[in-house]
């Protein structure tokens, strides 16, 4: 008895971690709630003022490629999480917030690692 139960406790234990770590070792996930970042079906021409401000930031030498994804998330204003190929090949994410009066902040500064907002 005290065999088998000590084989479904290891059982349910690395199960149990087996899960978390698949959960945990994504870089993001998608966001389905209320409130959460939604995928642009077409890149809006304020996505693309976005993209203009990201690119003013950012230090490379390499232009724009192309804009591969952009989410959007309304916040008084709207956020812009942009992920972006730049023709070096270099694969790029950053949020930008464009506020109710029109100004874009970059409130994510460019970076190659991916934001929980920017789910693959």
């Amino acid at each position: 008895m005290h065999k088998a139960l000590s084989a479904i406790m290891t059982g349910l234990i690395f199960t149990a971690c087996s899960q978390t770590a698949s959960t945990v070792n994504r870089p993001c996930q998608p966001s389905n709630v209320a409130g959460g970042y939604r995928l642009q079906e077409q890149i809006s021409p304020e996505a693309k003022q976005a993209m203009e401000l990201i690119l003013k930031q950012l230090n490379s030498s390499s232009k724009l490629k192309q804009i591969l994804e952009v989410r959007t998330q309304v916040v008084a204003g709207t956020n812009y999480a942009i992920k972006f190929e730049l023709a070096n090949g270099e694969i790029w994410y950053a949020i930008v917030w464009h506020d109710l009066q029109g100004n874009f902040t970059l409130s994510q500064a460019a970076s190659q690692t991916p934001f929980p907002a920017l789910c693959n």
